[in-house]
């Protein structure tokens, strides 16, 4: 069959609009399920993984579909479409995989039951665009190499575009409805040009209705304030009452609620956050410049603000919409707080190229649930805050881990990282008396100085350090974190 030159360029069309799905997807897809597995290396590998076995099986299933020719091309990315669907109205499913199988094997049956299908389907495309294209065996490579571009190009631009654009520009399930709604209308294309018969009133309603689907599924609900998609993370702010009936606003990133503070008064809700002020509250007559490495909601640091009025007071927060959100929602943009400044850059970044003389670094940041940024507890992390501290300054760091069972290693393992460039290191509880198999909050405290440490009669953790350091060439802090899930994730 010739091919004219109208009829390629549709060809190199469809393989490019399969390469750029499938990367909107497999971005959009891990954001998908960052609320229950973070965005770790965990979940990442589990979609990647999957995704790249699904192509593969698709690729080799596409090629022998195209041979016998007994489906269209049309039904296969008609079908792609509709599993297009599964992100959007089983957005739940991770919740329940984690629950029945575990952290890890949650992670890739979620993967492979809301993104298999339709890219196991999206593989088939360049195969039956190769067999079309194909006038003779004497081209048959040519071909071939040109629809691998295309789809490889799509790719690369569904790759840039969906990180950079179209995430922060839309809700996660508006955009894989509107995705899986591209892919029905790919499937008339696909009609038109190489067979397959589809009404044009039932793939208008498909699109219709698979982008509505996006749009419903976007809704926040009664007690969400805000949300949005930023280039770093999906964030939300809520407001409901707490076990205490108290009402709470929190700030929640990736499903993790990383501030919360009360809405009548402003002070932190979290047990963590008030546990820091009580423990640091001796220690803070002389201290003049903290430095807050993730800044959230920032009700820490208006905390440590109103605790101590005179000190200068760093934030470093990566990502400028939160800021704003905090400006927004929370009670730091109440009023002016000249005392507080905030630099939007990475807090291992900041760290390298800031001086020294801070009398406090407060380490909060968080990937997920748990999961402290690999980069900012090695030995070499470590040793650029020992650098920025004053002569008697002190680091402090919040740390999620039970202090019992296989789900301790992270803490012992930091631990002993501390130890390699702090000359003393404790471990404060924030709840004494709870059942120490279950994840909860604690205080890590380091300094070169012991004087430095706060005079305080409080309960420490008997968590001792205990393994090989981390380093920038070797963290496995996600694997490590990982076996609380293993273990079974209880909180106190």
């Amino acid at each position: 069959m010739s091919t004219d030159p109208r009829r390629r360029i549709g060809f190199f069309a469809l393989a490019f609009g399969s390469g750029f799905a499938v990367l909107t997807i497999e971005i959009a897809g891990a954001r998908l399920i960052a609320p229950v597995f973070g965005l770790s290396a965990v979940p990442w590998t589990a979609v990647i993984g999957v995704i790249l076995t699904a192509l593969a099986v698709g690729s080799h299933l596409g090629g022998r579909m195209a041979d016998t020719g007994r489906v269209p091309l049309a039904s296969v990315l008609l079908v792609a479409g509709v599993s297009g669907a599964l992100p959007v109205i089983g957005s739940g499913f991770p919740f329940v995989a984690r629950q029945l199988f575990g952290f890890i094997p949650g992670a890739v049956l979620s993967a492979l039951v809301l993104f298999a299908p339709s890219v196991l389907c999206l593989g088939a495309v360049v195969p039956y665009l190769v067999q079309a294209d194909t006038e003779s065996l004497g081209t048959i490579g040519r071909r071939a190499g040109d629809m691998s571009a295309a789809a490889t190009a799509g790719s690369i631009l569904g790759s840039f575009l969906t990180g950079f654009v179209l995430l922060p520009a839309m809700p996660v399930p508006l955009l894989l409805g509107v995705t899986a709604a591209a892919l029905i209308a790919m499937a008339g294309m696909s009609s038109r040009l190489l067979g397959g018969s589809i009404g044009s009133t039932s793939l208008i309603a498909a699109v219709v209705g698979l982008s509505t689907l996006g749009v419903i599924a976007s809704q926040n609900a009664e007690d969400t304030l805000h949300s949005e998609q930023t280039l770093y993370s999906a964030i939300s702010v809520t407001e409901r009452a707490w076990a205490d009936g108290r009402l709470v606003r929190e700030l929640w990133q990736n499903g993790g609620s990383s501030s919360a503070e009360y809405v009548d008064t402003g002070e932190p809700a979290h047990v963590y956050a008030r546990a820091s002020l009580d423990l640091l509250d001796p220690f803070m007559d002389r201290v003049d410049n903290i430095l807050v490495l993730g800044g959230a909601a920032l009700t820490l640091p208006v905390a440590f603000a109103n605790r101590r009025p005179s000190a200068s007071i760093r934030v470093v927060e990566i990502d400028p919409a939160v800021s704003r959100v905090a400006s927004e929602y929370f009670k730091y943009g109440a009023i002016d707080r000249p005392a507080i400044e905030v630099t939007h850059d990475d807090a291992r970044v900041f760290l390298r190229l800031a001086g020294p003389g801070y009398d406090l670094i407060y380490l909060d940041v968080f990937d997920h649930l748990l999961t402290v940024p690999w980069t900012m507890v090695t030995v070499e992390a470590l040793q650029d805050i020992e650098r920025q501290l004053a002569p008697v300054g002190v680091f402090a760091a919040n740390v999620l881990s039970p202090l019992a069972g296989p789900g301790t290693e992270f803490l012992e393992r930091f631990r002993a990282t501390l130890e390699e460039v702090f000359e003393e290191s404790r471990i404060y509880l924030t709840a004494p008396g709870v059942d120490p198999g279950a994840t909860q909050n604690v205080i890590v405290v380091a300094a070169n100085d012991a004087s430095a440490f706060p005079e305080v009669d409080w309960a420490q953790a008997t968590v001792n350090a205990l393994g090989r350091p981390l380093t920038d060439m070797w963290a496995p802090v996600e694997y490590l974190q990982a076996k609380v899930f293993v273990a079974g994730l209880r909180w106190r």
